[in-house]
């Protein structure tokens, strides 16, 4: 019944999409824009079938690359989002394994809708279970299906902090020379890091879910913002681009955007909305590399 409900409500953002002109979107038509030191993810051959078959347990981790002004020494950070578990499955397995497997990174960061409807929390233990470690440490934020979950922050705080991940609501932590800022989803939640960015004297990365919300947390101190929410589109009809995209993307569909020196990234995220496909919208895991910067 989830699989319909979520199909009815698709179908009915895409009418009210058609109506005000929103299919096909500009910003969806170009593919995936590259880090500013250059991106790489395994290249993956295959027609419509095999990619609706098979595309959306691709987990591969892409390497994005980027300079940090003020940062004295190279970090990297493992942006996971969009993960959308909900019932135990095969494929949730498959990802603990491929998350399991890679090199830790100094820094782990969770940008929202970990679950979605119909969630177990077993499933979510499960998945939190196997996640690498972080010398710097692990931080997370809500996205809008953690506020449409049923479950309340401090709950989601106390389940993230058992496997040792901080939950970052409007809030900030730091994590070696870097300071990590937090915001609440910019749909479902009320997000507001205007003092916290007014406050940063150092290189400072965003977390946001919701892509939109970038420009209000552009800041000379910002280097960079992560970002999910969008799955990159989730499908991609070459030539033409993604159908639509959900409401709090704006032009920020995948890839990397910058702003006054201040880049963002919008992860494809790892789950689905609706059903297990994705199209020319592979998953990934993306492990960000900072390097010192003058």
């Amino acid at each position: 019944m989830s699989i319909v409900a979520d199909t009815f409500r698709y179908a009915r953002s895409l009418s009210k999409g058609i109506a005000r002109g929103d299919l096909f979107p500009t910003a969806g038509r170009s593919g995936p824009h590259p880090a500013p030191g250059g991106s790489h993810r395994p290249r993956r051959r295959g027609g419509p079938l095999r990619r609706a078959l098979r595309e959306a347990r691709w987990f591969d981790e892409a390497i994005h690359q980027m300079t940090v002004p003020g940062l004295h020494e190279p970090l990297e950070i493992l942006h996971i989002t969009d993960v959308h578990l909900a019932a135990m499955a095969p494929w949730v397995e498959q990802l603990r394994a491929a998350l399991t497997a890679l090199r830790a990174p100094d820094i782990l960061v969770i940008t929202g809708d970990l679950v979605t409807r119909g969630w177990e929390p077993a499933t979510v233990d499960r998945f939190l279970s196997g996640l690498p470690q972080a010398r710097l440490g692990r931080f997370a934020i809500l996205g809008n299906w953690e506020h449409w979950s049923g479950a309340t922050g401090p709950e989601w705080s106390e389940r993230l902090a058992r496997h040792g991940v901080q939950l970052l609501v409007n809030e900030a932590a730091h994590a070696g020379p870097l300071r990590i800022v937090g915001t609440d989803d910019h749909l479902a939640g009320d997000a507001d890091v205007t003092e916290l960015l007014a406050q940063s004297t150092g290189p400072t990365v965003v977390l946001t879910h919701s892509p939109a919300y970038f420009p209000k947390v552009v800041h000379p101190h910002v280097a960079l913002v992560l970002a999910g929410h969008s799955h990159a589109g989730q499908w991609r009809i070459p030539g033409l681009g993604v159908p639509w995209v959900p409401k709090g993307t704006g032009i920020f569909v995948a890839g990397w955007y910058e702003q006054a020196n201040t880049w963002l990234h919008v992860s494809p995220g790892l789950g689905w909305s609706i059903a297990p496909v994705r199209l020319w919208c592979p998953p990934e895991m993306s492990r960000i590399r900072l390097h010192p910067g003058g």
